[in-house]
This record gives structure tokens, C-alpha cells and sequence, in this order.
């Protein structure tokens, strides 16, 4: 059963992310349908990639395919994160850090184990996992009992109580 479930753990995820997607549209707000969309199609566009390219397309150790869509993965997450009404992106966009540092790590060093590049660049999709899941159910429960909240923060513009801060003189 066990050795089952490691051979088929990337199915599983990808299933996972799928159901996360659709619950998310009828559940979630902007935030956990562009991430979970956008982690969705992550799986997507690796299966599509080592289609597209019969295998993988490495240069100095580093599988470039995965290296762009990681790198799209990390500019959409930091977009998120970075507006959203939420905490839990900020999980998502870290994660989304690590992964892309093992590929900087990998093409900056000729000696480095494969067994950690392989870690650093894939575990952080169940952190993502994770994260997607408890925000998503947390995102159900704030809306069940406080309605609809904003999605995304407001403007950096001045509040009444940010008028009497101190180092502006106010």
C-alpha cells in the first residue's frame, strides 16, 4: 500500500490541486483561485513541458523547463501575496522561494546531491498544498461567519488612525 502511494504521489497531488481548483471556484475568492488555478497549471505545464520537449531540456545540471515554471509560479504567488487580504500566500510564494533556489544553487555549483536538488525543488509543493488547503478552509469559515470580506488590501492611503502617527508629525 505505502510503496503504491509513493509511486503515485504526483497523480495524487495533481488530483488534489484539481479538487482544491474547483472547490475554489465555488468556494473561494480572487486570491484562492489565481493560486490554486496557478498550482494547478503548474502540474499542467510540467506534464506538457517533458511532452513538448521528449524529456527535459538541461543545461549545467538544471532542468530548464522546470526552472521557468517555477519562476512563473514564484511571479504570480509574489503578485498575490504581495495584494491579498490573506497570510497563507505568504506560504505559498515562500515555498515558491525555496524551489527556485535549488535551481540557482544548482547552476551555480558543479558539486551539489541530487537527492537535495530534488528535495529543494519539489518538496515545496506540499507546503503549498498545505497552505492552499487551511487558507481555502479558513477563507469558507471567515466568510460563513463574518459575509464577504475584502479580498485584496486596500491602497496605501492614510487612515484616520494612521493620521496621528508620530514620525509624520501629526
Amino acid at each position: 500500500m505505502l510503496e503504491w502511494l509513493w509511486m503515485m504521489k504526483s497523480e495524487i497531488q495533481f488530483g488534489l490541486f484539481g479538487l482544491l481548483f474547483l472547490l475554489s471556484l465555488l468556494r473561494g475568492a480572487a486570491p484562492e483561485r489565481l493560486l490554486s488555478g496557478t498550482l494547478l497549471a503548474m502540474f499542467l505545464a510540467d506534464r506538457l513541458y517533458h511532452l513538448a520537449a521528449s524529456g527535459s531540456i538541461i543545461l549545467h545540471w538544471t532542468d530548464l523547463g522546470h526552472m521557468g515554471i517555477d519562476l512563473a509560479v514564484l511571479v504570480i504567488s509574489f503578485a498575490v501575496a504581495l495584494r491579498a487580504n490573506r497570510i497563507y500566500p505568504l506560504w505559498i510564494g515562500g515555498a515558491q522561494i525555496i524551489a527556485m533556489l535549488a535551481h540557482v544553487y544548482r547552476l551555480s555549483l558543479t558539486e551539489i546531491n541530487r537527492f537535495a536538488y530534488d528535495m529543494m525543488s519539489v518538496m515545496p509543493s506540499y507546503i503549498q498544498l498545505a497552505a492552499l488547503i487551511l487558507g481555502l478552509a479558513f477563507h469558507m469559515s471567515r466568510r460563513k461567519r463574518l459575509g464577504s470580506y475584502p479580498s485584496w488590501r486596500g491602497s496605501f492611503v492614510l487612515t484616520p488612525a494612521s493620521d496621528q502617527n508620530p514620525l509624520h508629525g501629526g
